[in-house]
């Protein structure tokens, strides 16, 4: 009985991804941020044709690696000098990238039409991706898969987060689902009445709770939720205009940046403790090792750092 409703939502996913896409395929757009453990590095990537590696602190372009189309997500390994890629509707697979020698390592079987959802595991031992065909792969340092389940029913994987301090994994599409490492059924959620996409979701790095954030539309306000490590609605906040595209919390977990039309800081109950307003809607997020600077990424290939109170520090481009 459930397969028709899928079958549409389905359908319905991939044309939003390719509609979205069509958009955005001719524009420079920087959809994803990351700042390394050490606090020594950004890495940035977008529709701009490249990883490029920044200096944190001189924004020099240490590095530019050529990658087709559009990257869609980077994340940093919490220990080593690698990066986890993720491509979409792209020529150049998904892969890791180790910055000490600069090889890339691809990560196989992954959808064609590519993925969204990427995050390495509390030690690093293992890298989950998540794909617009509703595949989980779970990858050791060597790119070999170690684990791949299957969201049954569902096409398209929009974002994921690992557990900091268990092997689970929460996975977010139009829907909720908290897993085990092996792929275990936990929890399903419905996030709301309505069928909106979730674009972010991240761990407290307690572990005790999670956020997501999503699309919303023309008549649904874009939502913030918070979330229990068991999957119970704890807060809910609707005051973005535009959605909530990425997440980040910093190290000590006392603040949450999300960037949707506007830079907002939250604590970890869900209260707004400030906010920044932009020219442009933001993409990317993420905060230094300090928790004294936030770095975002927008659609016109801005980069902005800003205070721990959404203050702008400086513009890095424009």
């Amino acid at each position: 009985m459930q397969t028709k409703p899928h079958f549409y939502l389905s359908f319905i996913f991939l044309f939003f991804s390719r509609l979205l896409l069509s958009q955005t395929a001719e524009k420079e757009i920087l959809w994803t941020a990351d700042w390394s453990p050490n606090g020594k590095r950004v890495a940035i990537g977008g529709n701009i044709g490249a990883l490029k590696i920044y200096d944190a602190k001189t924004f020099d372009v240490k590095k530019s690696i050529p990658v087709t189309n559009t990257i869609t997500r980077v994340t940093w390994h919490p220990s080593k000098n690698l990066i986890g890629v993720t491509t979409q509707l792209s020529d150049e697979k998904c892969f890791i990238l180790n910055l000490d020698t600069d090889e890339k390592i691809v990560l196989n079987n992954v959808s064609s039409e590519g993925a969204r959802g990427m995050d390495w595991s509390r030690n690093g031992e293992f890298l989950a991706v998540g794909d617009n065909d509703g595949s989980v792969f779970i990858y050791n340092l060597k790119g070999e898969i170690v684990r791949h389940f299957v969201i049954q029913g569902r096409k398209g994987i929009t974002g994921l987060d690992w557990n900091p301090v268990k092997d689970e994994l929460v996975v977010i599409s139009d829907e909720i689902y908290l897993l085990k490492m092996d792929g275990t059924l936990l929890n399903y959620i419905k996030h709301r009445p309505e069928k909106v996409m979730m674009l972010s979701v991240a761990w407290h790095p307690s572990g005790a709770f999670f956020v997501t954030g999503d699309y919303g539309d023309a008549v649904d306000k874009s939502l913030l939720q918070f979330w229990d490590a068991s999957g119970n609605l704890m807060e809910t906040k609707d005051g973005s205009i535009g959605e909530y595209r990425n997440l980040s919390w910093n190290k000590k977990g006392t603040k949450l940046a999300s960037a949707s039309e506007s830079l907002r800081i939250w604590n970890p109950k869900g209260s707004l403790l400030a906010e920044g307003k932009s020219t442009e809607y933001l993409w990317g997020v993420t905060w230094n090792k300090k928790g004294t600077r936030i770095l975002t990424t927008n659609l016109k290939q801005g980069i902005v750092l800003w205070n721990e109170k959404a203050d702008v520090v400086k513009f890095v481009m424009e």
